[in-house]
């Protein structure tokens, strides 16, 4: 995968000046009205959405001038199912383009076999893998009672280092990419142990693929995508024609929101039930504490949350976000340049910030 150019001369600009002004690498702030782009959201304002608009005003101005803002795209907010502000701090044209949201996609996953598993195609997460692995698992018997469950919730107890083996996927060194997990080390015991990576996902992929006999991409836009609207997106597979279920889905900003949003609504979109309720509760149900020390973060299945804050969310590397609040029935996405890490990226409690600030203003 190319380094955007925007990304090296960021780079570049930091070790030959040690430092960054604000004013080069972001636009001046001149509002947040949302343009109606026949994209299928319904365009409203804050104010009719029961959201303070001149408060609201005040936080977008904070995060255009804020100190790592240069690292921001866009910030949009939706309210009862409707747009009511968007704000891109480098291009408007970022409201259309393609952005790689990276472990988002581990979440769309996660929607994914809950719908496989209320069609009967999964019995339960409580299932061996080696009900739908079988192949697969035979010069790895090591590993073949793992349960969906300890997939979802990243406790397989396989070592999966994400700076090291992703870059697996990204060349295609392996033959095939589930082989390749499955030969990791069995570190843990399943269950036992936390460890977030980028190995279960395809595992979990792998198992849609041999259970629904669709790709995970072709079965998330037959079973999701279509039916909530999301038309613009691109997702990538490995060689051996496997989805990839950790990372590689690329979605402008607002196509992003239909997600979370659907989810927000409880499963629900324009009034039918297209992701199970029973799903939605077991996925954002706290099942892994203490991940990250930071703000009481926990996990579900491969969702985010904090239930003391009531919000859960989709986060991808760089800071590619899409926060929601379900009893406020808000929703808040932030992304960013997709090749930085690090220091380099917007701090999550500073993100957090943000969305509580907003959702503190909407009443």
């Amino acid at each position: 995968m190319k380094i955007p150019l925007t990304a090296i001369l960021i780079l570049a600009m930091i070790l030959s000046n040690g430092c960054l002004k604000e004013d080069e690498l972001t636009i001046t702030f001149n509002g947040y009205t949302p343009l109606n782009i026949n994209d299928g959201w319904q365009v409203s304002n804050p104010g009719a959405e029961s959201v303070d608009s001149l408060a609201l005003v005040s936080i977008y101005k904070d995060l255009y001038t804020h100190d790592q803002s240069w690292t921001v795209k866009s910030m949009l907010v939706f309210r009862n199912g409707k747009i009511i502000a968007e704000g891109y701090l480098k291009d408007e044209n970022d409201r259309f383009r393609y952005n790689a949201i990276w472990s988002c996609t581990k979440q769309v996953t996660a929607i994914a076999i809950g719908i496989a598993l209320q069609e009967g195609y999964i019995n339960s997460v409580d299932d061996p893998i080696d009900i739908y692995l079988h192949e697969e698992l035979a010069g790895h018997q090591d590993k073949k009672d793992i349960t969906i469950e300890q997939l979802l919730t990243m406790r397989s107890g396989i070592y999966f280092d994400n700076d090291k083996e992703t870059d697996i996927y990204r060349k295609h060194v392996a033959k095939s990419s589930v082989e390749y997990v499955l030969g990791r080390d069995l570190t843990w015991d399943p269950g036992t142990h936390f460890q977030y990576n980028d190995g279960a996902p395809q595992l979990v992929s792998a198992i849609i693929q041999n259970s629904t006999g669709m790709t995970l991409e072709e079965y998330t836009d037959l079973k999701l995508f279509s039916k909530i609207g999301l038309k613009e997106y691109d997702w990538k597979s490995y060689s051996d024609g496997i989805t990839l279920g950790a990372f590689g889905l690329m979605m402008p900003p607002r196509e992003l929101a239909k997600v979370a949003q659907c989810v927000c609504d409880s499963g629900r979109w324009n009034n039918q039930q297209i992701i199970p309720k029973e799903w939605i509760d077991q996925m954002l149900a706290l099942h892994v504490t203490d991940v990250i020390d930071n703000n009481e973060i926990g996990f579900g299945y491969y969702w985010w949350l904090n239930k003391s804050k009531g919000f859960v969310f989709m986060w991808g590397h760089g800071g590619q976000y899409a926060i929601t609040y379900p009893e406020k029935g808000l929703v808040i996405v932030i992304t960013a340049l997709e090749q930085l890490s690090g220091d380099f990226t917007f701090p999550l409690n500073d993100i957090i910030s943000i969305a509580d600030r907003i959702q503190n203003i909407s009443n």
